[in-house]
């Protein structure tokens, strides 16, 4: 199958997706016009290392796969489970990487356990918290075993971070989220390394009606906050994040993600 990278908003997501899908299915993909419409078009290092991955996991045979390389050919075998470590070097993002190799961990032989390094928290890609706690909940109802432990942080660009995953083999089953039932709770997750605690404050002030969780660390190489609100209903769970940003208030960061759960809400 042959898959052009240009087609919609032209960005990594064909690719996560396409290289998820062919090992699930058994099926050789060709993917060309990697990341067409991005400004450095062509795969960058958390592509890489996300392909990588799932190639480790399925012995696949890859062609094109360097940073730039805007053509890529992957043809997987059978998915094996094991121990995998990934040091993506950078503070590339570790959820857009999980984005490719989660869905075939669930189809694995046996037990997958990944232990990897890079960006936990930042921009354009959700944050850890997210997949915590909306994303692998989700995954849940549809009968997916998924842990994750958040071991270290890592903001843009100093990076650092670290999560383990565990996933097993699941059978999964279909799920319906049109009637989201009452609404149970607001929670509210806010993550903080080396920056003044005042910031915290500011965010819970302005974002009432949350309750938060707190994880505050100043240890680590990185610097950086981020914010997930989440409203949970009976049927379905739906969250917002947002992060800081040198220049900008912390009061604008709590609003922007309200901002977007009314988005999602709507």
């Amino acid at each position: 199958m042959i898959i052009d990278g240009s087609y919609g908003e032209g960005g990594g997501q064909i690719l996560r997706t396409a290289v998820a899908l062919s090992a699930v299915l058994g099926e050789e993909v060709k993917i060309k016009n990697i990341r067409a419409k991005r400004k450095n078009p062509g795969l960058r290092n958390q592509h890489l290392w996300g392909i990588k991955l799932v190639a480790m996991m399925t012995d696949a045979k890859v062609d094109g796969l360097k940073i730039g390389s805007t053509m890529l050919s992957f043809s997987p075998g059978k998915i094996r489970g094991g121990e995998y470590r990934i040091d993506i070097g950078t503070a590339g993002s570790i959820t857009l990487l999980l984005q490719t190799s989660l869905l075939p961990a669930l189809f694995a032989d046996r037990e997958v356990l990944l232990d990897i390094s890079g960006g936990t928290d930042v921009p354009w890609s959700p944050p850890v918290d997210y997949y915590c706690h909306v994303l692998i909940p989700l995954l849940r109802l549809m009968e997916a075993q998924i842990e994750m432990e958040v071991i270290q942080r890592g903001y843009y660009p100093q990076g650092g971070g670290r999560v383990k995953v565990k996933v097993s083999p699941s059978e999964l089953k279909g799920i319906a989220l049109e009637d989201r039932g009452n609404l149970l709770a607001r929670r509210g997750y806010i993550s903080l390394r080396n920056l003044p605690y005042h910031i915290v404050e500011r965010i819970k002030r302005t974002a009432i009606g949350y309750s938060f969780q707190e994880d505050v660390q100043n240890s680590g190489r990185s610097r950086g906050c981020s914010i997930l609100l989440v409203n949970e209903y009976e049927k379905t769970i739906i969250g917002a994040d947002s992060l800081c940003q040198k220049g900008v208030r912390a009061e604008d960061v709590a609003l922007r993600a309200l901002e977007k759960l009314k988005m999602e809400e709507s």
